[in-house]
């Protein structure tokens, strides 16, 4: 079946293809009792503008982002004899592909009772069209930018506009700290299980964490986030203000809320829980003592976490995905943040790693 929906009136919407491979299957009778093809597609679009950008079709025509203009159709495709969840690709000038398992739409039809099983369903095809449609208007640091990086960002606006599913949390990896022998005065440094571009909701939970601890950074941060679109190059700093600090100039990273540091009269550092009645004392890193993270777990996975920032951040680094090459050793989180990617990620682990 092959279906042209027409833009109506709406100006600037891309013409929407749809594709059934085959009606009779499972999952697409799951799909049409739920969903209704247009419906969900320019909702996916309109998200995908809000989020990446801060702008829909009552802007104002000569406001046009880039990417909303290039994008001049997408066809939806339900395959009865596709793996996987989704993909997206380009197909064409302007035109994008959007392949989606059927296979995927019938094993998420779960719950305990009809009315939940078709909540569950039906919500899961809307966030995994919000994520795939993500794909079509994004930018990649110029075809660069790692892949757990391009799908942390879909997730990221699948999470702000409230579509994660069920078995989505906010957690870090375990990791460990490794010494260097050749080097005993040095702090060496973190292993993890997996990295900050690990993709997907790990990825995007970690954005969204640098996201919403936004407001207590220094000033000269905050415009730099704030000032970055896809318009202009990135403000580094606020006039007056002292250029971002380098990875060897950083300041110690926060600590957890209530810890404070003191040093001791023999010259070594020392922390305390000033939460605690009475304080407690430790001689490691918060992130590092058993206690801490025992009373500290990581979120229930019963239910994903809710994002609780804007969505600044990953808007500014999508906008410098779009002019700049993505550079492993150059750090677009530094020029956004004035914080270098792996001080913000072991900040990161410390908040949410699992205990060891």
């Amino acid at each position: 079946m092959h279906v042209a929906v027409a833009p109506a009136n709406d100006w600037i919407l891309p013409q929407f293809d749809f594709h059934v491979e085959d009606l009779g299957h499972p999952g697409a009778k799951l799909f049409f009792s739920q969903i209704n093809p247009y419906d969900a597609l320019r909702r996916a679009v309109e998200a995908s503008w809000k989020w990446l950008y801060g702008w829909d079709g009552r802007v104002g025509k000569n406001k046009v982002p880039r990417a909303v203009q290039s994008v001049k159709r997408i066809t939806l495709t339900l395959r009865s004899t596709m793996d996987g969840v989704a993909h997206t690709f380009g197909s064409g000038e302007g035109e994008k592909q959007v392949h989606f398992a059927l296979k995927h739409i019938v094993n998420s039809h779960q719950g305990d009772t009809a009315e939940k099983k078709n909540t569950r369903v039906r919500e899961e095809i809307l966030g995994v069209l919000v994520h795939e449609i993500v794909h079509c208007y994004q930018y990649n640091g110029k075809g660069k930018a790692p892949g757990g990086l391009i799908e942390g960002i879909a997730d990221c606006v699948r999470l702000h506009d409230k579509l994660p599913p069920p078995h989505w949390k906010r957690v870090a990896p375990k990791g460990k700290h490794v010494p260097d022998p050749e080097r005993p005065n040095d702090p060496g440094e973190w292993k993890w299980d997996w990295n900050w571009d690990a993709g997907y909701e790990r990825t995007a939970y970690f954005f969204d964490w640098i996201d919403s601890t936004w407001q207590t950074w220094p000033e000269s941060s905050r415009n730099t986030l704030q000032n970055t679109t896809s318009r202009s190059p990135p403000v580094t700093s606020a006039a007056g203000s002292a250029p971002p600090p380098s990875a060897t100039s950083m300041p110690e990273l926060p600590l957890p809320y209530g810890w404070i540091k003191q040093e001791h009269e023999s010259g070594h550092p020392f922390y305390v829980d000033t939460r605690a009645n009475p304080p407690r004392s430790i001689w490691t890193h918060p992130c590092e003592d058993e206690q801490y993270l025992k009373a500290n777990p990581s979120p229930s996975p019963s239910g994903p976490s809710p994002p609780i920032g804007k969505g600044l951040f990953f808007r500014a680094l999508n906008a410098r995905l779009e002019e700049s090459d993505w550079e492993s050793e150059a750090d677009l989180f530094l020029e956004l943040t004035n914080w270098p990617r792996e001080a913000l990620w072991e900040a990161y682990c410390a908040d949410y790693a699992p205990p060891q």
